[in-house]
């Protein structure tokens, strides 16, 4: 019944500062981009007056979408959100070497905690994007 994961989807306040984070910072591709301003995409989404940019960025065979809404103003989820809270999100990103990706970034990124080697010997970072938006990175 289900298929293979297509992308994952976030919302970003500012497209530019999105890219230098995703494309520029983590070395992720950009695919394409696209801008909708239609009833259409406003049914789609459940919003109603959408003007939206999309881009979508490769992470080694899985896509990530940047949505940038311009109408209608939306708020901050992740203002005041817990991992722990009902409907908190993040996605990962496997990496070979976690500790040698924390020490290329940990000058440019806000993690929340250097890397971690859990019970089954995955090793686990999760950072934070210029929004907040939790990114985790993992390395088995």
């Amino acid at each position: 019944m289900i298929g293979t994961s297509h992308h994952y989807g976030v919302t970003v306040s500012d497209m530019d500062e999105a890219l230098e984070f995703y494309r520029d910072t983590l070395g992720m591709e950009q695919m394409d981009s696209l801008s909708f301003a239609s009833e259409e995409f406003s049914k789609f989404v459940g919003v109603e007056g959408v003007d939206v940019d999309l881009t979508f960025l490769d992470a080694d065979g899985c896509a990530v979408e940047l949505l940038e809404y311009h109408e209608p103003p939306g708020g901050d989820a992740n203002e005041g959100v817990s991992n722990n809270d009902v409907g908190a999100a993040h996605f990962c990103l496997e990496v070979d070497d976690i500790d040698a990706v924390y020490e290329d970034l940990s000058d440019e990124v806000e993690f929340v905690n250097p890397p971690q080697t859990l019970a089954n010997g995955a090793e686990v970072a999760y950072m934070h994007d210029p929004d907040g938006n939790i990114v985790e990175l993992l390395s088995e």
